[in-house]
């Protein structure tokens, strides 16, 4: 007769799913694992088989850590094996004696955040649990091998609470490198969103130029004006020296002029003397003429005496009365011809005074328009002089004004070659503008098709990249007007369709659902959404004033949606600390 074959142990059929209520995502594990309250009361035995071995199991597991370098430096760093070897059996004990709770998993995430702070990596936390199984498995069969359904049951359930401890300590290291991706992404993300200057300097260089176009044809016509104004002032430069010249010489002459006048200054005065020795001579002769007028009157007299004498004579007298007759008639001729002669020197007197006062006044005249003579040939000297000396500085300003024309046409060369450089320079600006938003979107499609569908992301690092999806938004319709950017209104979806939108209405209302800054998130959410559709279909329509409009409300309402999301990233934050320490 056969013997009658054994029934396969069959583990997780038995209980489907899971009797332990845990939150959704670990309950996803422990139904899947069919970790049920029953099983988990099974590895509470191996409490007792710790207490006995766990001395010569935590002893052989950091015999063999140290005996690595990178371990046993890591360890001397940071810590101490005594201080491993307390948190490992506290760790290990709540295997067996601990709630699944969240704090159950948070302690798992501190082991996870602690060792990836000192740089050991998640592949080498998954052999450390394979090191600890090959010490503590050999002790399980050792013990139940008399009962293969007890050893079975408790050896997967303890296999069971080991990998979740290995799944929550490898989300955590996938958490941790999410996070710092996604996180350092949306910086990269949020710093590019802020080079607003692309679109001034654009702005900015084609003022420039068309300045710089405005200043170079400016420099061409003040470069044609300063060789104009050289040239005259070379022609100025020559004229003057030439009439300074002839001023010289002319100067020269009235010098010999004013030496001639000098000279004709001192002939006058002596022809004033002699004039003047002139009237004293004619003065003398007239008072001769008086002398002798006043002798032919007394002879005159006399003869007159003389005849009456001889009147009273009578016969004898009348000689004596002819001789005096005739001396009486002299004495009248004479005193006629003295009148006649005094008439005469009167008339003489009267001209060489009249000569004296012309030739005194004359004299006066010349010596004045001597004085004024030398006076004006001073001046003229002195004024030369300061001519002669302008008119080097006329050389002088000639010269400078040639270097000047050269220089201006060396500048005017070298404005139409900025000119160039300002085309150039705001084409160079256009590249860099659309480089720069070209690597913002390959970083964004990075972010939000690899990243965050291959990563197990946090609930903040959902936030945060909800964040970074609102400063792209502006962002987007930024670099729209640009021109580097080409959209439709339909390629701006709804705030539902959005990730934040399916966020706020899926795990966020169940997570934060009662938080008033929740509730006060929906509506600038919408309002983004809504002037986003709007700025495009004005863009779109050639009006790009009332774009640039709309833009400014997409980013004000931005700002008011990422600031509320901040604040209720920091909640979540904040409702794990509790659990964390």
């Amino acid at each position: 007769m056969f013997a009658k074959p054994k029934k396969h142990y069959q583990y997780f059929s038995a209980t489907p799913g899971s009797d332990i209520n845990a939150n959704k995502r670990f309950q996803i594990k422990l139904d899947f694992l069919g970790l049920s309250s029953i099983r988990r009361a099974s590895v509470q035995g191996l409490r007792e088989l710790y207490d006995v071995h766990h001395n010569e199991i935590l002893d052989g597991f950091y015999e063999h850590l140290i005996s690595f370098p990178e371990f046993r430096e890591i360890i001397e760093n940071h810590s101490s094996v005594e201080r491993l070897k307390i948190s490992f059996d506290k760790h290990f004990r709540s295997l067996f004696e601990d709630q699944l709770d969240l704090q159950y998993i948070f302690n798992r995430r501190k082991i996870a955040h602690t060792h990836a702070k000192l740089g050991v990596l998640p592949d080498w936390m998954i052999s450390a649990y394979t090191l600890i199984n090959q010490i503590i498995i050999p002790l399980i069969l050792e013990k139940y091998s008399r009962d293969r359904k007890k050893m079975m049951d408790v050896l997967l359930a303890y296999e069971t609470l080991v990998s979740i401890d290995q799944q929550l300590i490898v989300e955590t290291y996938i958490e941790i490198q999410a996070g710092s991706i996604v996180n350092g992404l949306g910086e990269i993300i949020a710093f590019n969103t802020q080079l607003d200057q692309i679109k001034k300097l654009i702005q900015f260089q084609e003022m420039q130029k068309k300045d710089v176009i405005s200043a170079n044809s400016s420099m061409e016509q003040l470069d044609a004006s300063i060789e104009e104004v050289s040239s005259s002032i070379v022609d100025v430069s020559n004229d003057t020296q030439s009439s300074l010249e002839e001023l010289s010489k002319g100067i020269q002459l009235l010098r010999n002029v004013n030496e001639l006048l000098r000279t004709t200054d001192h002939g006058q005065e002596s022809v004033r003397e002699n004039v003047s020795e002139l009237e004293n001579r004619v003065n003398n002769v007239t008072k001769l003429v008086e002398f002798i007028q006043g002798i032919a009157e007394q002879t005159n007299l006399l003869a007159l005496n003389a005849s009456i004498e001889a009147a009273r004579a009578g016969a004898a007298g009348k000689g004596f009365a002819v001789v005096a007759e005739e001396v009486r008639k002299l004495a009248d001729n004479t005193k006629s011809s003295v009148q006649s002669i005094h008439g005469d020197i009167q008339e003489l007197l009267e001209i060489t005074k009249n000569i004296s006062i012309l030739t005194k006044q004359s004299a006066e005249d010349l010596h004045k328009g001597v004085t004024e003579t030398s006076n004006i040939t001073t001046a003229l000297s002195t004024l030369n002089d300061t001519l002669q000396h302008q008119g080097s500085s006329i050389e002088e300003i000639a010269t400078a004004t040639q270097q000047q024309a050269a220089a201006a046409n060396d500048i005017t060369v070298r404005n139409r070659n900025i000119a160039e450089h300002a085309i150039k320079s705001k084409g160079i600006s256009n590249d860099t503008g659309e480089a720069i938003y070209t690597l913002s979107k390959m970083i964004d499609d990075y972010r939000t098709k690899t990243i965050s569908k291959n990563f197990i992301i946090s609930q903040e690092d959902i936030v945060a990249l909800t964040i970074t999806d609102h400063l792209l938004w502006r962002w987007h319709i930024y670099n729209l007007l640009l021109g580097f950017e080409q959209m439709t209104v339909d390629d701006v979806k709804s705030h539902r369709e959005s990730r934040l939108g399916e966020w706020y209405y899926g795990q966020g209302k169940e997570l934060l659902g009662n938080e008033p800054i929740f509730k006060e998130l929906e509506q600038p959410h919408a309002r983004v959404h809504e002037v986003a559709r709007q700025a495009v279909q004005a863009y779109n329509d050639g009006n790009y004033e009332l774009a640039e409009e709309y833009l400014v409300e997409v980013e004000k309402s931005s700002k008011i949606v990422i600031d509320k999301l901040t604040k209720l990233r920091e909640i979540i934050i904040a409702s794990k600390e509790p659990y964390m320490y």
